[in-house]
């Protein structure tokens, strides 16, 4: 039996439904014949604007129902589905909505928005689809503020085994005690940490070995914070891009909202 996921969800119960929706709206454009050039000022042009409206609140709601977990109507990978399903069909609807008529209005302002939001919710997707599994394999079932307190740990450890060490592997040693997880955001986006002080301490640490056995402690000490910081760089570099999207795709779907009203409004107001 095929477990159910994002895209088979009760054998493609909305893949279904938002075909059913494209399909019966694709007849009826192309079936209709308006007395003026297709637009949504027709009949058929208010029921695809009334259908596709009251999708894209349903699909904004979604953003708010999908933190709910306790909720118990429905579940998180059902409505995930109808989610991606459904804003898929959105954009024929939205298309057919309006005639293919776009100019510089409210109108195409908000079937402009509508489509930019669809986009960035299937880049999204993409991420959704693969980084929190990374993120959670990146951090081995732990927290990062777990994983925060392993190193400071190890730094306390690190401490009492340089005492008798002498001055170059106390310097070497407090080098790498304060470098950070990621020095800027350029370094977070690329995951990407240049001349990293734990790394450096390491390497000098495996040179001195040959001549001085007791580093080996503090050699391990630090291949272990190397370990744990990378494990943290990974998460916060796959964390840098779901904010990312998440800044682009918020702000979009809130200005379409604005846009979809001032659009209803100007159109019972001329109507």
């Amino acid at each position: 039996m095929i477990q159910d996921n994002l895209f088979n969800y009760k054998r493609f119960v909305f893949l279904k439904w938002a075909l059913l929706l494209t399909l019966i709206s694709s007849f009826a454009y192309l079936f209709d014949q308006p007395r003026i050039n297709a637009n949504g000022g027709t009949w058929l042009g208010y029921t695809l604007g009334t259908i596709g409206a009251l999708l894209i609140l349903w699909l904004m709601w979604f953003g708010v129902r999908k933190r709910q977990y306790a909720n118990e109507t429905g579940n998180l990978r059902g409505w995930v589905s109808a989610h991606i399903y459904l804003g898929l069909a959105l954009s024929v609807v939205a298309t057919l909505h309006t005639g293919f008529q776009i100019g510089w209005n409210v109108h195409s302002l908000a079937y402009v928005l509508t489509m930019a939001t669809i986009g960035t919710g299937v880049w999204g997707l993409s991420f959704y689809l693969r980084y929190p599994t990374e993120m959670s394999n990146a951090l081995n079932r732990q927290s990062p503020e777990q994983i925060v307190e392993q190193i400071q740990t190890l730094d306390r450890e690190a401490q009492k085994q340089i005492k008798n060490s002498g001055d170059m592997v106390g310097r070497i040693i407090a080098d790498s005690h304060k470098q950070a997880i990621y020095p800027d955001r350029r370094s977070q986006r690329k995951g990407i940490v240049k001349n990293c002080a734990t790394e450096k301490a390491i390497e000098y640490l495996q040179q001195e070995m040959t001549r001085v056995d007791s580093l080996s402690d503090i050699y391990k000490n630090q291949v272990q914070r190397l370990r744990a910081l990378k494990q943290l760089r990974r998460y916060y570099h796959l964390r840098y891009w779901l904010e990312l999207w998440l800044s682009v795709h918020v702000p979009l779907s809130f200005g379409l909202l604005a846009a979809l009203i001032a659009h209803v409004l100007s159109v019972f107001i001329y109507w």
